[in-house]
């Protein structure tokens, strides 16, 4: 039976943190790393951005990336009026929304990417994302589509590349704290891109992580444990 994955918040002191999951992910992706920033005395919240966590896959391309956004900044304001101060670390595609909130975003003191593809480069989503599509249609005993629903794949994942550009755009323009955690064995990014947001960086603070031999959703692969460890490091840091 299939369980709609739901949004997650636990209470904390001083700091709120946002937790934002990948592309055809859900807050599950992120419900490891938000467990041990609850222990660690942090409020956490992992919202579900729009159109995703449900048993069909096209309901996630009939969204755009402008709803992301508008996802990420209801988040981050539900966290502001919590908390005096307010973190957001995004996993692949909910990394390219946390630095925007870096970039324009008041409220957020600093922030994270994970496996996330802000600068141009290689990729492999369009084959995972029919993986998933497959998957999740027998799941609910509906025949495969794959060819029909390729082309709505490629253009979405064309609207997310310019949104993405947009942001890798303004990178001079961040000033805040920002970690990069890098899946070294990442076979759906091309590592490499996180190697280049790193140089373009150049007038904020970065905290650079790269764990050789994982793959790309470090959230919850053999890497999970030392990211949570470096995720919580990086926090104590930025509270002092």
């Amino acid at each position: 039976m299939f369980r709609e994955p739901q949004p997650f918040e636990e209470l904390g002191t001083g700091v709120g943190i946002v937790l934002l999951h990948a592309y055809t992910g859900s807050p599950n992706d992120m419900r490891l790393l938000g467990a041990a920033l609850t222990r660690a005395g942090y409020g956490v919240y992992g919202p579900k951005f729009t159109g995703h966590g449900t048993i069909d896959p096209q309901d996630v391309l009939a969204v755009t990336p402008d709803q992301w956004w508008r996802d990420t900044q209801a988040a981050i304001a539900h966290m502001a009026a919590k908390y005096s101060r307010v973190a957001v670390f995004g996993l692949s595609l909910g990394g390219v929304f946390a630095m925007k909130a870096l970039q324009e975003l008041p409220a957020v003191a600093c922030g994270g990417v994970l496996s996330s593809p802000i600068v141009a480069g290689k990729q492999n989503i369009l084959a995972n994302f029919l993986k998933y599509n497959y998957y999740m249609r027998r799941l609910a005993e509906l025949p495969d589509n794959s060819a029909q629903v390729t082309p709505q794949v490629q253009a979405q994942l064309t609207t997310i590349e310019t949104f993405s550009a947009s942001v890798a755009a303004k990178l001079a323009m961040v000033t805040k704290p920002v970690f990069i955690g890098q899946a070294g064995a990442d076979k759906m990014i091309d590592p490499q891109r996180a190697v280049k947001l790193r140089q373009k960086l150049i007038n904020a603070p970065v905290s650079w992580h790269w764990y050789a031999g994982a793959d790309h959703v470090i959230t919850v692969n053999t890497a999970h444990r030392q990211l949570e460890t470096d995720i919580i490091e990086f926090m104590k840091t930025r509270d002092k």
